[in-house]
């Protein structure tokens, strides 16, 4: 108000029009770089392979990245079996994973696992992208995956690899106590740890950045989707 207050003051009416169109494309260029800027934080900002600097995620088109095409009148039913592609790696996910949207722009899907008998908490199964040299290596990500498996009944991780669609698949086990990222809460109340879950983990190569499915649940939940994981991860292949 001050400013504008001034310009009035000391020139004529079409100085001060051109003035306020020139404030206001002002004001449209930092509203636009503001929205482009993704703030970095736990699940948001995996491990970088290049000095350790946090690699900024892509913010992708829902309606173009999204399995489903990013409607949500789109999605699988629940219960049914649903395909999935987001630009550079094709997969089907199995029986019993429940498509929804995505918490967050780095997310390329999100599925839902309906909770076992004698759990009170669903699992849930999330495929990251974080745009082409992004994302880290294999081993930072394995151990950052590690790290937030501690406290009581907490195991060292169990490491394999697979083959899917001519793709080496370096996956991970991990079971104890969980404390999700913040950024995997979506910014809500402090992560509180989770005694009896379980991690079914794997790292993908994608043409240009490593892919990271990562599924995590109750231990009871998470072994009854323990298949539906592996045929997941099977089904895998290059897009074209």
């Amino acid at each position: 108000m001050t400013t504008r207050r001034a310009i009035r003051a000391m020139v004529g009416p079409a100085s001060l029009a051109l003035a306020l169109v020139l404030c206001m494309g002002c004001a449209g260029k930092n509203q636009e770089e503001t929205t482009a800027t993704v703030s970095g934080g736990g699940e948001g900002t995996p491990a970088s392979s290049e000095g350790g600097n946090t690699a900024l995620a892509p913010v992708p088109s829902h309606q173009t990245e999204m399995p489903g095409q990013g409607s949500m009148s789109d999605m699988a039913p629940h219960g049914q079996a649903a395909g999935g592609a987001a630009g550079h790696l094709t997969w089907t996910a199995p029986q019993g994973f429940i498509e929804e949207r995505p918490k967050s722009s780095m997310r390329m899907a999100q599925y839902r696992l309906p909770a076992s008998p004698g759990d009170t908490e669903d699992g849930e199964c999330v495929v990251y992208y974080f745009g082409a040299g992004q994302g880290g290596d294999v081993k930072s990500n394995l151990d950052r995956w590690a790290s937030q498996f501690t406290g009581p009944g907490s195991t060292t991780p169990k490491l394999s690899t697979s083959k899917a669609g001519g793709l080496s698949i370096d996956r991970a086990e991990v079971r104890g106590t969980y404390t999700p990222s913040p950024m995997a809460m979506g910014g809500g109340p402090e992560p509180q740890p989770k005694s009896h879950y379980m991690l079914l983990g794997a790292i993908v190569p994608g043409p240009d950045a490593n892919w990271f499915f990562k599924c995590t649940g109750p231990e009871k939940t998470m072994e009854a989707n323990r298949a539906g994981f592996d045929s997941l991860l099977a089904s895998i292949q290059p897009a074209h």
